[in-house]
């Protein structure tokens, strides 16, 4: 506890001076990767992570842990701490692509969550509302919100939906440099971000140069993603681009995958235009077959409904937005489970359950079934949602009984007694967690 204590009020004094002087640059950070400090960070690390490159593992790490982190701190400061490449996997997506993950060395996780701190202390305060992704006390519910405020009170007819090709893979290391720049003057903890950056990766056993991204996976990859979008985006949205469109717009972002909604049609088009040239300029550019404007909002559903025609919807962290109407017949805005994403979680299960079942017992795992689908709802149960986490608890339960069925050569559990023993041991029951529509009443 005191050592959390001390750690605190490090960290509690980076952030009040940020505050204080917004243009001030911070000149000496790299001293605080002290021991207390960085064995503070290992304590922070989750247990059951893959290890990286050297095959080391927190167990192993932690039999000489003091020992460990006192090397690890005199190669710091002696400029002899060179992180390790990154060891990357692929994940298979919906689309049949799949999706680079980079899973650093033990130490180097040791030394991002550190890195991570420190940057996080300074540039949370000035990180603009409109970002929530991977930020203290931010969610995807909270974004999800303020659409639904946004789009329920403003003179919403437009949506551009964006999606920037390859983001943590195109993110351009010079930029990102410095845009750390604008706040960080220490060039010794510059230098170490330098080498996470160039560090490389390990992909099928070849040793592969980075010159250009930021892994997904890593401790810090998130936080230098929103320090690249700080500035690239957020800022010259909110003072160069509200300033030049006479509408009301505005911007909501959860990471790389955000949205803007806007009162004009035109000026919409024109904001996708500007967003190409934005993007280029910094090493980025839009993916052209899932960027697009849309006509949405109140007015535009009032019209549709006169006219007999349906209105477009849009994907926006795994959900479906749409145009849908209260009991009384108001306009509201309606979210359901995106279909691209639940299916990708029913198969995930379908997997899980086919590995798991003769591998332990099925009370055992039935057990962990029950906390995924408690985890579905905590995420997908929104207002207005009800059906879609109804549909993926019938396919779960589906699934659960025809896997139990299949756990020897020999079809010998009837549905009977699949109903019998769901009876006695239940799976959780779908229920929203997060309701908004207060405003639609």
């Amino acid at each position: 506890m005191e050592l959390e204590g001390r750690l605190a009020t490090k960290l509690t004094s980076l952030t009040q001076r940020a505050r204080r002087s917004p243009k001030y640059k911070f000149i000496s950070l790299a001293h605080l990767l002290t021991e207390d400090f960085l064995l503070g960070c290992f304590l922070e690390l989750k247990r059951d992570k893959a290890p990286g490159v050297d095959g080391v593992t927190l167990k192993e790490y932690e039999v000489n842990l003091e020992e460990n982190i006192r090397d690890l701190v005199g190669r710091l400061k002696a400029n002899r701490y060179r992180p390790q490449p990154v060891r990357r996997v692929f994940i298979p997506k919906p689309n049949g692509e799949r999706r680079p993950l980079g899973i650093p060395a033990l130490e180097d996780k040791i030394v991002q969550m550190g890195i991570k701190k420190i940057l996080e202390a300074i540039f949370e305060v000035d990180f603009v509302d409109v970002s929530y992704g991977f930020r203290p006390n931010r969610s995807c519910h909270q974004a999800l919100d303020v659409l639904d405020k946004v789009v329920m009170t403003k003179p919403v007819n437009y949506v551009v939906d964006v999606d920037i090709e390859k983001f943590f893979d195109s993110v351009d290391h010079k930029w990102l440099m410095e845009c750390l720049r604008q706040r960080i003057k220490d060039s010794r903890l510059l230098r170490i971000i330098g080498r996470f950056l160039k560090s490389g990766v390990i992909e099928e056993g070849k040793y592969l140069e980075t010159d250009r991204g930021t892994p997904q996976g890593g401790i810090l990859s998130p936080l230098l993603a929103n320090i690249y979008l700080h500035y690239i985006l957020d800022l010259w949205f909110e003072k160069k681009v509200k300033r030049e469109l006479k509408g009301y717009t505005h911007l909501i972002r959860y990471a790389d995958d955000f949205v803007v909604v806007f009162q004009a049609g035109i000026e919409a088009k024109r904001f996708v235009e500007m967003l190409k040239e934005r993007l280029n300029k910094f090493g980025l550019k839009l993916k052209e077959d899932k960027t697009r404007v849309i006509e949405f909002g109140r007015y535009v559903w009032q019209k549709a409904q006169s006219e007999g025609r349906k209105v477009a919807t849009f994907d926006f962290l795994g959900f479906t937005h749409y145009c849908d109407k209260t009991r009384r017949g108001k306009f509201k805005l309606g979210r359901k489970t995106s279909r691209k994403k639940f299916w990708q979680k029913v198969k995930e299960t379908n997997h899980w359950l086919k590995k798991v079942r003769n591998l332990v017992e099925l009370q055992e795992w039935w057990k962990v079934l029950r906390q995924k689908l408690i985890g579905h709802y905590r995420y997908y149960g929104m207002s207005g949602n009800m059906a879609g986490i109804r549909a993926f608890h019938e396919e779960v339960s589906k699934l659960a009984y025809k896997w139990i069925n299949r756990r020897s050569q020999k079809k010998s559990y009837t549905f009977r007694q699949y109903c019998r023993f769901k009876e006695y041991n239940p799976l959780p029951e779908p229920k929203i967690y997060h309701l908004t529509y207060a405003l639609s009443s």
